[in-house]
């Protein structure tokens, strides 16, 4: 299962690798929004892990209408998403919102969901 960590700092980043690796996920790292539709075009990522430094309002949109990238669940790990932020950017049934605290065992949750489980999810 390969995951995509959308993240500029490289010490968060690092850190989620090594969190996630535990399970045995194939983790690839993403530090520049120029090189995430590439690298997503190439290796189709089960989901996408995003915090709030490196999404940009229409990053959502262009992911949804991209036939290749339309299809895969996106995370969103942030402080500065409350609800109006959620209704502006327009979240579908492909996303999901974790606050900057979160527990591990909560975003291990959300991954399962989307590879796992993806079939309870997705509708028919």
């Amino acid at each position: 299962m390969k995951i995509f960590i959308c993240e500029q700092d490289p010490y968060k980043a690092k850190l989620m690798q090594d969190i996630l690796g535990v399970y045995n996920y194939k983790i690839v790292t993403i530090q520049k929004e120029s090189d995430f539709f590439k690298e997503a075009q190439q290796q189709k990522p089960a989901v996408v892990i995003m915090n709030d430094v490196f999404w940009q309002d229409d990053i959502l949109s262009r992911l949804r209408t991209d036939p290749v990238t339309s299809k895969i669940p996106v995370i969103f790990i942030g402080s500065a998403f409350k609800a109006e932020t959620e209704k502006r950017i327009g979240f579908d049934g492909l996303t999901e919102f974790l606050p900057e605290s979160f527990k591990i065992k909560n975003l291990r949750h959300y991954i399962d969901r989307w590879t796992t489980l993806r079939s309870l999810y997705i509708k028919h």
